[in-house]
């Protein structure tokens, strides 16, 4: 009985000796390394915008019939929750994921050339989701996404030749990031611009079109981040030491900061005058994945 008492003390001291206590400037840190998670995360969710199987869709003009499509999409990308969790749990407030799946929702239009063989892409959406109880309780986010990309074709896909294409394209995305839940405010607002340039290869067999492709993304994003708890919040938290009760700040990055080199991948089904185009991604320098999904009416 003396050895089972030993080593429950034993345990009891170890577990008060180890646990992790936090002071608000540990809160501040973990929002200020999420708010660098999501400058990595947000050039990837730019380019889940207006992906096309083709490589080059065509001309309008001159061109029987003309090409373009029109339609709307929804990308994927994975954003790394740890450090928001891991401030919110602080306070005894708990049920975020360790990640999250940062969507883009778009309506999109891509034009084929005049005469000579690109085309233009165009995308934009705004969204406000002030609840996703699928994440947790009080957690929201909203975004804003505009931007565009031009491509011209150095394989038109003629006879066995696939085609070939190298591209440009600027997005911008802003938004925020929420959680507002038993006492508990969180989050950041960001806005992030996106340039990239791309290669891509396709070629058609009747209606599938499988396609490989490389990008490669630069990006500058401000993004401000902030929390505040209640008094009787702050009392019930055993693992946090201090009395302040908010806390905000910024992590900006620049152009040359989180250089994206991304693969991409996937394959396009054309009946008709529909075209349901579904991807893959990979931004190698940073372990995030993305996907895409689009239904459009393409001529």
């Amino acid at each position: 009985m003396k050895k089972i008492i030993t080593g429950i003390l034993v345990a009891a001291f170890c577990a008060g000796a180890f646990a992790r206590t936090f002071t608000a400037a540990d809160v501040n840190d973990c929002l200020n390394n999420f708010s660098i998670n999501i400058n990595k995360t947000l050039p990837n969710a730019a380019s889940q915008q207006n992906v096309s199987a083709q490589a080059w869709i065509g001309k309008i003009y001159p061109s029987a019939p003309p090409h373009f499509a029109v339609g709307i999409e929804a990308g994927v990308s994975k954003l790394d929750m740890e450090p928001f969790k891991e401030a919110i749990e602080v306070f005894n407030v708990g049920g975020l994921p360790s990640f999250f799946v940062y969507p883009t929702v778009t309506a999109n239009a891509r034009i084929g050339g005049f005469f000579l063989p690109f085309d233009i892409g165009f995308s934009c959406m705004y969204m406000d989701i002030s609840s996703l109880r699928a994440v947790s309780d009080g957690f929201g986010i909203s975004f804003f996404n505009i931007g565009g990309d031009i491509r011209y074709a150095l394989l038109k896909g003629e006879g066995a030749w696939p085609q070939l294409s190298l591209g440009f394209g600027y997005y911008y995305l802003g938004g925020k990031v929420s959680l507002n839940k038993d006492g508990v405010r969180a989050g950041l607002d960001y806005s992030t611009h996106a340039m990239f340039g791309q290669i891509q290869v396709s070629k058609t067999f009747l209606f599938f079109t499988p396609f490989l492709g490389f990008r490669g993304i630069f990006s500058k994003s401000a993004t401000d981040w902030y929390w505040s708890v209640t008094d009787d919040r702050i009392a019930t938290a055993a693992s946090y030491v201090g009395t302040a009760s908010s806390g905000k700040g910024s992590a900006n990055s620049n152009w040359t900061d989180y250089f994206v080199p991304q693969i991409y991948s996937g394959f396009g089904l054309k009946f008709s005058f529909f075209a349901i185009n579904i991807s893959g991604s990979y931004d190698f320098a940073h372990t995030i994945w993305g996907g895409n999904l689009s239904l459009r009416f393409q001529m």
